[in-house]
């Protein structure tokens, strides 16, 4: 059914889409590939303005490698293949289109993305879940945070 499937994976470690990702990608025999965005300039930064950029910066980059170790480990674990990276969200881009745009880049035929695209994160009036629908062929799965089990997310 799926070739290779991409999830986008947030900084909070919720595994809710990456497991759903893997589920699928083990019923699909699917290569997977996990992708984290990293912002280097979340709103926690501008907030704590009065904290070294250089430190913020270095803590950013720390837990975005964190991320993505994690997310390796678990697709080993799972026993596909797979591959996770981070790219840093270009200033003034919108993350919805830069999960699109790496999707189509990377030739992924399913789009795996957290329970927050459809409640949580918006851009202006868009949710994330509606930006990288606009700008994608293939399938988008939204994996709840209601879920326990990856099946009943299929």
């Amino acid at each position: 059914m799926y070739k290779h499937i991409l999830v986008a994976v947030g900084t909070s470690l919720s595994d809710t889409a990456l497991t759903a990702a893997i589920h699928c990608a083990r019923e699909s025999n699917a290569r997977l590939t996990a992708m984290h965005v990293v912002d280097q300039t979340p709103w926690w930064a501008v907030v704590t303005a009065d904290c070294s950029t250089a430190e913020t910066l270095a803590v950013i980059d720390q837990h975005a490698r964190a991320v993505a170790r994690h997310c390796m480990r678990r697709i080993n674990e799972a026993g596909i293949e797979g591959s996770a990276f981070t790219l840093t969200l270009p200033l003034n881009a919108n993350l919805g289109e830069t999960i699109a745009k790496a999707s189509t880049e990377l030739g992924a035929d399913l789009i795996v993305l957290g329970g927050e695209a459809d409640i949580g994160w918006s851009h202006g009036d868009q949710r994330l879940r509606d930006v990288v629908c606009a700008h994608v062929k293939c399938n988008v799965l939204i994996a709840s945070h209601l879920t326990t089990h990856a099946e009943s997310v299929m």
